[in-house]
């Protein structure tokens, strides 16, 4: 993994360039513009009415400009969505995950691979990410804390996404011997940040779902009994600073790579499945 200022670039590399608006014309926008438009006609009518004022002249011309520059996002907005490319939408499309809300314009999914665990055994945590944005995006993770899983503190990494990127993070952990049988979860956090500017949803995403500024998500896994067979399975250790983070699409390229989600997983972390 390559990382620049503490932020980690998924390999192989995305060279997707940021594209659409800095700022996005949303239903904000046509707020402002219609109430501005509709302010700018009352003050215009009041001032016919009373000598047009300089202040209120004043005041017209403020409202004009604020109603002048909400349009122009509006119309930046419709003009870069003509020229963008689609979105392999891998998370829904690709790998059949279900979104029901994003953060920021970035779809996650998190879970365990394998998911039913016996003491002592290795995991993985799968954090897919995918980017519905045309400009960039840095997705800041919070995995844990949880000692029994060897994240005696929280685990914080900040993840570079390129416009339209889908990539998955990939963390080695194992249980604790001690650990005892049952359901269990890790709680993780998950913030975005904007650092080229807003841009706009790519064709072929998922727009009609909740668009959140912080999601919280507890990702849960289960640990058996001991019994005879597994109270002999060598204890792993868990290994954080092996961590993967690998790119499975990029919208410079015509086809997701989800070969690739293999070799990540399996990558410097030997299989120990109960």
């Amino acid at each position: 993994m390559k990382s620049s200022a503490s932020v980690l670039d998924a390999l192989p590399l995305d060279p997707t360039p940021d594209s659409g608006p800095v700022h996005r014309g949303g239903p904000f926008t046509y707020f402002v513009a219609l109430s501005c438009g509709l302010t700018a006609l009352g003050g215009a009518l009041l001032l016919e009415q009373q000598g047009r004022r300089l202040w209120g002249g004043l005041a017209l011309l403020a409202l004009c400009a604020v109603a002048a520059r909400a349009v122009w996002c509006l119309v930046d907005r419709f003009r870069h969505r003509c020229s963008l490319p689609r979105s392999h939408a891998v998370l829904t499309d690709g790998l059949g995950f279900r979104i029901h809300c994003t953060c920021r314009d970035v779809a996650a999914t998190v879970f365990f691979d394998p998911d039913a665990l016996s003491p002592g055994a290795g995991t993985r945590l799968l954090c897919f990410l995918e980017n519905y944005a045309s400009r960039q995006r840095i997705a800041c993770l919070q995995i844990g804390p949880h000692p029994r899983l060897g994240l005696a503190e929280p685990l914080h990494v900040s993840l570079r996404l390129a416009a339209g990127q889908a990539a998955v993070y990939v963390v080695p952990l194992a249980v604790a011997p001690s650990l005892p049988a049952g359901e269990h979860d890790i709680p993780v956090m998950l913030r975005v940040r904007k650092p080229s500017g807003t841009g706009v949803r790519l064709p072929n995403t998922r727009r009609h779902v909740y668009d959140l500024w912080t999601v919280h998500l507890a990702v849960p896994f289960t640990v058996a009994a001991p019994t005879g067979a597994t109270a002999s399975t060598p204890v792993v250790a868990p290994r954080p600073d092996r961590a993967q983070f690998v790119s499975l699409a990029s919208i410079s390229e015509p086809a997701a790579r989800l070969d690739a989600i293999q070799s990540a997983v399996t990558a410097g972390f030997p299989a120990e499945r109960a």
